[in-house]
């Protein structure tokens, strides 16, 4: 079990929601000016021993966070409304027999500036291995 399973379960479900402008961590991506497009950050958090015993499952838990990138704020809050019924609460995801189970998701503070939008939005999620 690893967070390259979990990573993976997330990112087969962002790919699946059919934009094909995405920057994934670790991968050449070149925006033309002016085009959105959304950025992909992985963010575990630290382990939790829920069990006793050596060999018990940990809680592993942390944020997926994808976030827009536009010029217009209405387009950005659109793609945000859509991202967040794609990851919705409840759903979850397997990869290779790791189970992710997906809490919600919640929108950020816009982080661009007077020229375009980056709002981030941070998709909740928990695996036990």
């Amino acid at each position: 079990m690893s967070y390259r399973k979990i990573q993976a379960a997330l990112a087969a479900r962002l790919q699946s929601y059919q934009s094909d402008d995405v920057a994934f961590p670790g991968t050449p991506y070149h925006s033309t000016h002016g085009q959105s497009y959304l950025e992909v950050e992985f963010m575990p958090a630290p382990a939790e021993g829920i069990f006793l015993g050596s060999g018990a499952r940990e809680l592993h838990s942390g944020d997926y966070r994808i976030t827009v990138h536009d010029a217009d704020m209405i387009a950005a809050q659109s793609r945000i409304d859509a991202l967040r019924a794609h990851f919705d609460k409840g759903r979850v995801l397997t990869f290779e027999s790791v189970d992710v189970h997906l809490d919600g998701a919640t929108v950020g503070a816009n982080e661009g500036n007077l020229k375009k939008i980056a709002l981030p939005l941070s998709i909740s999620w928990r695996s036990y291995f």
